[in-house]
């Protein structure tokens, strides 16, 4: 068989792949043959003879190879390693797990999309029990029952990280668990965005604080703050601001030092506890420290007797000397499968006495820390050593493609395996949660970093690192459209750090502008998917303003940089902002006239429209569209019928809007992912669906307009896409949930609206909430003064859609800021100014009414004849009365008949 299952692990040996619960774990292509030989050969005692010929059948080597590749084994595997996989003094080795054959029918899948979605916040991998901190782990977990910011802290390499995760699983059950690593974080203000990131927040503008405290008060939250020394003002900062704002949130941070925050408990985590004379001590293995040694030395080697009287003191005189720091006993421990004890005892030995007599300001555990990955670092190859340097350049986790990018064009793939693999086994590189890739602890990246920058391949390493970035950045947009978004998210989680570090670096003197402007040209999806528009925003101007100062000719890239700047200004910004981000659109659009290309031509031309349809300028929308309908129906025909079709509506033209919305939706739009853009567009399903429901309003089809109302706000909230749901809920289902005189409805899609627009900072959906809210809070009052202040500063879409809610409460001059001609309510507006003109003037009034009726006949805006046709017969002297009855009869048989509709009831009491 194949495929065979051990506990929680899955072997498939003929796709050469090894899971744990349906996670894929990395071994080495050696290593993989080793288990596989043995765990299809469970409880057979195997030569060490045999599987190095059945390993390396076409190459000699020494047993210590063999050696080398089972210390990487029981290395993936953790603690059950020793239990799987038994040295038989003599003979050789078997496999002591139960082993089961497995039908493909059985096999464990990866994780779906709300697995994969979770697994961006999920706990760091934990391949082993914590020895001496059980103690600690239980009064933590005891103090965190009151304590809401509860800091762990120590110095570097004290298992601050490993206690904090095992708290945080033993909490699990109870509450959501959120872990945010800050070792990738090197500036504050980038907190918040990493944060939101982790909750699965989409943040489009800048103050993305109010959208996190309205994830987090959705359920009781642990935040697990990892690593805070490096921005520790900013954690403390954002610990007291999201507790004092949200009482179902607790922290719990990692740090060098205490944060220093108000309701902060600090937690000093200490060292292991060892001998202060392994000689004179009974029994050494009852201290913390020497079982954590004595435990990773089993696990790399097999040579050393470990019950022996003389190894147990030179054990105990190791931890000593390491004065009993975790990370730095398992370095030294590390070691033990090419060191017997006594050598790896004096080489440690010596190199921590010289370099303690370092730096006297920084504290004494840390001299030990620093001079454990000093010898470290000293007994590598060369090989070894330049990659770890090359290595610090990452910013977080990367694969071993990734190292490979980095290494140097001069590296042989079979050198760089070899240093790669020495340093996995030497714990310089360890495996994280998602198990095919590595990172750096935060104490050997620091170090490694050091040496880098004093490198003269430095420069050299960043640029492989940048270019690596534009890669993966270009090949992420590639896979956006045709990926499931939330696989999309999770395979480029890393991305995101490092493609900041390269842009820091392409942009600062010694860096390279023109690889820094290529990046950010290319990263528009990557900023946009992961929802840091605003820190997008920020980049882009920058980028742009340095193509513009170099004056180099480059349309393709200008395009591109200007479509991200546009784009990502016209998302945070404030509708006062429309004039800058217009004139983006309209230069991209000179371009790519110019170029032919309709892919950048459309695009331009979709951000053009949108900015007209919120100005108001509906018939320029149309007539942009319409000069180049040969270009749509070149490459997107459904496209053209969808700008069409929203534009038509707002003019008014309601049959030909349906015509177009048919067209559009007959074509396959059904995902945001299939447009030409980096998903900062809106929905273009939605976006039809968005009139498609107004419409039937509009036009008298009540109960198709409740159905289509609710069918699409399922279909939205199912798609996730914030962008497409603020504009669905804005422009078309709270206008016709109040036109259907649904007040409670209206106000539950408004708080929707509100909370979705907060959480994603969407500053421009805010904003058209806000003005609904203070129509609906006017109306309630009858307050016009609360309503002319609201509608000073909006035009276009929104204010049309706040007139017609408002009905009565604006005055003439309110109203006639709307041509009635070129609007989808003109002949609502056209009634509001008869109603108002009557007790004045009533022939002018009835002239007003009457003209608003004729509008509506010729719209087919039913909904507007009958209310035109109800205010004409309430104000007919009693000669017009019965011609005006009939007319009032003739439209209701026109509409569809509802009394739980106003209009409707208020025709039929008329009558």
């Amino acid at each position: 068989m194949s495929l065979l299952q051990f506990d929680d692990y899955e072997i498939d040996i003929e796709q050469r792949r090894l899971t744990e619960r349906g996670q894929p774990l990395r071994l080495g292509g050696r290593a993989f043959d080793i288990l596989s030989t043995l765990v299809s050969r469970a409880g057979e005692v195997i030569s060490k003879e045999e599987l190095i010929s059945l390993v390396w059948p076409t190459t000699t080597v020494e047993e210590g190879s063999l050696r080398v590749h089972l210390v990487s084994l029981r290395k993936t595997l953790g603690d059950r390693a020793k239990h799987y996989i038994e040295t038989i003094p003599g003979r050789g080795y078997v496999f002591a797990g139960r082993v089961r054959p497995l039908a493909r029918s059985e096999e464990v899948r990866e994780p779906d999309t709300a697995v994969a979605i979770d697994l961006m916040s999920a706990l760091p991998r934990i391949p082993r029990k914590l020895v001496g901190r059980d103690e600690f782990i239980a009064s933590t977990l005891e103090l965190l029952k009151t304590a809401r910011l509860l800091t762990i802290a120590g110095p570097g390499g004290i298992g601050k990280t490993s206690v904090a995760v095992v708290c945080a699983h033993a909490l699990s059950a109870s509450r959501r668990i959120v872990f945010v690593d800050l070792a990738a974080v090197s500036e504050g203000e980038k907190l918040l965005p990493r944060l939101a990131s982790q909750l699965g927040l989409d943040t489009f503008g800048e103050d993305i604080l109010p959208g996190i405290l309205a994830e987090l008060s959705k359920t009781q939250t642990l935040l697990l703050f990892d690593s805070c020394e490096r921005i520790v003002d900013a954690a403390a900062n954002t610990a007291e601001a999201l507790l004092r704002a949200s009482p179902t949130t607790q922290v719990l941070a990692t740090s060098r030092e205490a944060l220093r925050a108000s309701m902060e408990r600090v937690r000093q985590l200490s060292p292991l506890g060892y001998p202060i004379d392994g000689r004179a001590s009974p029994n050494p293995r009852e201290y913390p420290g020497v079982e954590l040694f004595l435990s990773l030395a089993a696990l790399a080697g097999d040579s050393i007797d470990l019950t022996e009287r003389y190894n147990l003191e030179l054990a105990a005189d190791i931890v000593r000397r390491l004065d009993g720091i975790p990370l730095a006993i398992e370095l030294a421990a590390a070691r033990s499968f090419d060191m017997d004890l006594a050598t790896l005892h004096r080489s440690v030995a010596d190199p921590i006495s010289v370099l303690r007599r370092g730096r006297r300001t920084a504290p004494p555990r840390q001299h030990t820390l620093r001079a454990t990955i000093e010898w470290s670092y000293s007994t590598l190859s060369d090989n070894e050593r330049e990659l770890l340097q090359r290595l610090s350049v990452f910013a977080g986790t990367f694969s071993p493609e990734a190292a490979m990018a980095v290494a140097g064009s001069d590296e042989h793939a079979e050198d760089f395996h070899e240093a790669f693999d020495g340093l996995f086994l030497k714990s310089l590189l360890v495996v994280t949660q998602q198990g095919g890739t590595f990172r750096l602890l935060g104490a050997t990246r620091d170090y490694a970093r050091e040496k880098l920058a004093q490198a003269e391949f430095a420069t050299s390493c960043h640029y492989s690192h940048a270019v690596y970035c534009l890669d993966r950045t270009r090949i992420a947009e590639l896979e956006w459209p045709t990926t499931d978004p939330a696989k999309w998210r999770l395979l480029n989680s890393d991305l995101v750090h490092d493609l900041r570090a390269a842009l820091l670096w392409a942009f600062r003197d010694g860096g390279n502008e023109e690889l820094g402007i290529q990046l950010t040209a290319a990263s528009d999806t990557i900023w946009v998917q992961f929802g840091l528009i605003a820190e997008q925003l920020d980049i882009a101007e920058r980028a742009l303003r340095l193509f513009e100062r170099r004056g180099v000719a480059d349309t393709a890239l200008e395009m591109k940089l200007r479509m991200s700047y546009g784009s990502a200004l016209y998302h945070t910004k404030s509708i006062e902002r429309n004039a800058d981000v217009i004139a983006e659109y309209y230069k991209v659009l000179g371009i790519a006239v110019a170029e032919k290309s309709s892919t950048k031509l459309i695009r331009a031309i979709v951000g053009i429209t949108a900015i007209q349809t919120s100005n108001g300028d509906y018939q320029g929308a149309i007539d942009l569209v319409n000069s180049f309908d040969g270009e749509f129906d070149t490459i997107a025909p459904q496209a053209r019928s969808r700008l069409l079709n929203h534009n038509y509506h707002y003019v008014g033209d309601f049959n030909r809007a349906m015509k177009h919305a048919r067209v559009a939706l007959g074509t396959q739009c059904n995902s945001i992912g299939s447009q030409p853009n980096s998903g900062s567009s809106f929905d273009p399903r939605i976006t039809t669906l968005c009139t498609v429901v107004k419409t039937h309003w509009i036009q008298g089809r009540y109960s198709a307009a409740r159905t289509a109302l609710n069918e699409t706000l399922e279909e939205t909230i199912a798609r996730d896409h914030a962008i497409s749901t603020c504009l669905f809920l804005a422009a078309s289902a709270c206008p016709t949930a109040l036109g259907l005189s649904d007040a409670d409805l209206g106000a539950r899609l408004l708080d929707i609206l509100r909370e979705v627009s907060t959480k994603n900072s969407l500053l421009r959906w805010r904003e058209w909430g806000s003005g609904y809210e203070s129509v609906l809070a006017a109306l309630r009052t009858q307050d016009r003064s609360l309503f002319e202040r609201a509608m000073s500063r909006v035009k276009g879409a929104p204010f049309e859609n706040s007139i017609v809610m408002a009905g009565r409460l604006a005055d003439d001059a309110t109203l006639q800021r709307i041509d009635p001609l070129r609007s989808w309510c003109g002949s609502e507006t056209l009634r509001l100014r008869g109603e108002l003109a009557m007790p004045r003037s009533p022939e002018q009034g009835r002239d007003l009414l009457m003209a608003g009726y004729d509008l509506a006949v010729s719209q087919a805006g039913t909904t507007f004849e009958l209310r035109c046709a109800t205010s004409i017969l309430w104000h007919s002297p009693s000669d017009r009365r019965e011609s005006a009855r009939s007319r009032l009869y003739k439209v209701l048989d026109t509409v569809e008949y509802d009394e739980s509709v106003e209009d409707v009831a208020a025709a039929k009491a008329l009558l």
